[in-house]
Order: C-alpha cells, then sequence, then structure tokens
C-alpha cells in the first residue's frame, strides 16, 4: 500500500533522529570522566599513566618496570638492585614514589642501606619491625617527607620496597 500525499510531520523526524534519554546519559558521564581525568596503558612497554582533576588540583600518576623512580634528594636505588616496578605520583610539590626492587643481596644488607640513607637526610626512624619473613623500617622527616622501606627474601633474591611522600594526603 502506498500513501501518497502524506505528510510525516518534522517533529517526529527530529524526534527519530536525537538520542535516546539513556544514550544522553552515557555521553554526558563520557564528558564528565574526560574532565576529571584519563588513563591509558602503553601497549609497548605497559607503562600506565593517569590524570586526576579535582578540588585539590591536578594529580599525575606513571607505573610500570621503565618507568624511572624520582627520588628525593639524599634517596637513591639500592646498587646493583633491579627495579622491578616504579609509581610514580604527583600533584604541584606533592610527590610520592613507590619502587619495588630485587637484589642478591640480604635484607639486612638493604635495610641498612636505606636506614642511613633516611637517618642523613634527616627521617627518625619510628618503627623498626622484624619478623621472620621480613623487616620494615619508616619514619618521617621535619620537612614532612614519609619514609618506609621493607625488605623479604630467601638465600639468593631479596624483594624490597622503597616508599616516599611528601605533601599527599
Amino acid at each position: 500500500m502506498r500513501l501518497a500525499g502524506t505528510a510525516i510531520p518534522a517533529s517526529l523526524i527530529l524526534a527519530a533522529c536525537s538520542p535516546a534519554p539513556e544514550e544522553e546519559t552515557v555521553a554526558e558521564q563520557e564528558a564528565q570522566q574526560f574532565e576529571t581525568g584519563s588513563y591509558e596503558v602503553d601497549p609497548e612497554t605497559g607503562e600506565t599513566r593517569a590524570v586526576v582533576n579535582n578540588e585539590d588540583g591536578t594529580t599525575t600518576m606513571r607505573a610500570g618496570e621503565t618507568v624511572v623512580p624520582r627520588l628525593p634528594k639524599g634517596f637513591s636505588i639500592y646498587p646493583g638492585a633491579e627495579i622491578r616496578n616504579t609509581i610514580q605520583i604527583g600533584r604541584d610539590e606533592a610527590t610520592g614514589v613507590m619502587v619495588s626492587l630485587a637484589s642478591e643481596d640480604s635484607p639486612a644488607d638493604l635495610v641498612g642501606f636505606y636506614r642511613r640513607q633516611a637517618e642523613a637526610a634527616g627521617v627518625a626512624i619510628e618503627l623498626d619491625l622484624q619478623t621472620a619473613a621480613m623487616t620494615m623500617i619508616a619514619g618521617e622527616s621535619p620537612d614532612g617527607t614519609s619514609f618506609a622501606f621493607q625488605a623479604s627474601g630467601a638465600t639468593g633474591e631479596t624483594s624490597g620496597q622503597l616508599t616516599l611522600r611528601r605533601g599527599l594526603n
């Protein structure tokens, strides 16, 4: 059957082309997510990058095996240690870094190394915990830098995690 001369109101045509209310909500959510930040993973290196925008400002994060840690003055990676992962976070002058590493040296050697660095940087060691499985030291300096290092391991490999933070809450 053919309808000759039938006029279709323009409002019906426009309504058919307009997104459904649910689609508008999804689009609005995607726009809001873009405004509040981003997240991406480099397919070649596996490095993760994220940006978060909120009332505190813009915070950036990079994480992965190939991320070079930016350590505060006076701190360094244990000589000969292999970096397994780094998480670097920053917002204006506030910074944080967590480095997972491995070494053939003993947990006591690594803990001693980081204790000397922390004390030389003005960190008062307030936590010194030793168990059969691991050792952890932690403290804070007068400028607000938080420090923690933990090490564990069996013969042949020590796993360690260095965490330094200032100004991030």
